[in-house]
């Protein structure tokens, strides 16, 4: 791991570890490790009740001893003892299940989702939310001859916005369904979420595969009922209503014994690994890096998009393991050049200070000369970068050799 890491950075022999994790965006090998067994804990989730890695992960049952026979010779039929698989299928709560269901397709032609225009008139308008605290809400209203007749709304347990947006096309079919001359009428459901209303129109998804299974089966009871997309926030009355209902649904109070959905275990999934990360960094930067405020991220960081030449400058301005004074007395490098053309020794910072800098391409050291270096050389590393190579410091003005 350690020579990938060095593969991909142009980073001095003597760069801390840690710091080459950050740089390169790849966690420590033990969380890598963790975050696969999550990823395949949610591949548990998704598999229905009859898969022979779901019947290996189900808990023991009570063992059933007959009175005539001494229970040391009774055999119990299955093992108490958790094995890997079951330890890793409990890193996940438990959720419902889907059932293997033949993938269907359309013999007759479908209009297209995306035809729902403004001024067509709808039955029923609905909208799934997640509030930035997690919870999930839907709202629905029902239109008839342009005019709001009935509306609800309500609270999900741990679900994404794929999810309420379901619950909220079946909680909105069933009200619409409720209405007086319902039957003769067309029911038109409309939603801005174009995943939710393919699985509605076609194969069910996994997740809230019941909700799914209901919504078609009641749709195809009233034999006229269709799903459009419509664009979201764009001052449709009926999308935008029932965007206020889901929000305000939010803010009530969760469901008891409501499991999680499929959809959110497997954002979970990804969230973990990604906040194990900020927090192993936050914990086990080394003293240079925590003067830069950088956070860590699985994602390929911006740096690596710089050339080799220019990003090998920046890793050693933040890391202090380069072509510096103060390194080359540390390991005693009597053949090194420990001063620049201007006269003054090498330093991480001495590109903000170098009077051989025309001054045209200098950087404003506001508010404090720390805070200004500091931000140049970690967030805002295009100063750095532009510094450079405008004035050419290390090609003209502060050479290795």
């Amino acid at each position: 791991m350690n020579q990938s890491m060095r593969a991909i950075l142009p980073v001095w022999k003597t760069t801390p570890i840690a710091a080459l994790h950050r740089e390169s965006g790849i966690p420590p090998v033990a969380q890598l490790l963790e975050a696969r067994r999550l990823r395949f804990s949610a591949r548990l989730k998704s598999l229905d009740e009859a898969h022979p890695l779901a019947r290996r992960t189900r808990p023991p049952s009570q063992p059933a001893y007959h009175d005539l026979i001494k229970r040391r010779y009774q055999a119990q039929t299955e093992s108490s003892f958790r094995t890997r698989l079951r330890r890793t299928d409990e890193l996940l709560a438990p959720c419902a299940r889907p059932k293997p269901i033949q993938q269907r397709f359309n013999q007759e032609q479908m209009p297209p989702l995306q035809t729902a225009s403004k001024k067509e008139t709808a039955d029923a308008f609905l909208h799934g939310s997640l509030s930035s605290q997690g919870a999930a809400s839907y709202g629905f209203t029902i239109h008839q001859d342009s005019l709001p007749i009935l509306h609800g709304s309500g609270r999900l347990g741990p679900a994404e916005v794929f999810d309420a947006e379901a619950t909220g096309a079946l909680q909105g079919l069933k009200a619409a369904l409720n209405l007086q001359e319902s039957v003769s009428r067309n029911i038109i459901i409309c939603l801005d979420n174009l995943a939710a209303a393919t699985c509605l129109r076609g194969t069910p998804s996994d997740s809230s595969q019941d909700v799914f299974l209901e919504f078609r089966a009641l749709a195809a009871l009233h034999g006229a009922t269709q799903v459009r997309w419509v664009p979201g926030h764009t001052d449709i009355p009926g999308n935008e209503q029932a965007d206020k209902l889901a929000k305000a649904a939010s803010l009530a109070p969760e469901p008891g014994q409501a499991q999680p959905t499929l959809a959110y275990l497997r954002r979970i999934a990804r969230q973990k690994p990604k906040e194990a990360f900020e927090t192993w960094w936050s914990t086990s930067a080394p003293e240079q890096y925590k003067r830069l405020n950088l956070k860590a991220t699985i994602r390929c960081p911006p740096e690596l998009s710089l050339p080799r030449a220019a990003l090998r400058h920046l890793l050693a301005a933040r890391s202090l393991h380069g072509d510096f004074a103060t390194y080359h007395e540390r390991f005693n490098h009597d053949d090194a050049r420990m001063t620049c053309s201007c006269g003054r020794r090498k330093a991480p910072d001495h590109v903000f200070y170098c009077r051989k800098v025309p001054r045209r391409c200098r950087i404003r050291l506001v508010p404090s000369p720390t805070a200004a270096v500091n931000l140049a050389i970690g967030r805002n590393f295009d100063k750095y970068i532009k510094l450079t190579k405008s004035s050419a410091f290390f090609e003209r003005i502060c050479t290795r050799h």
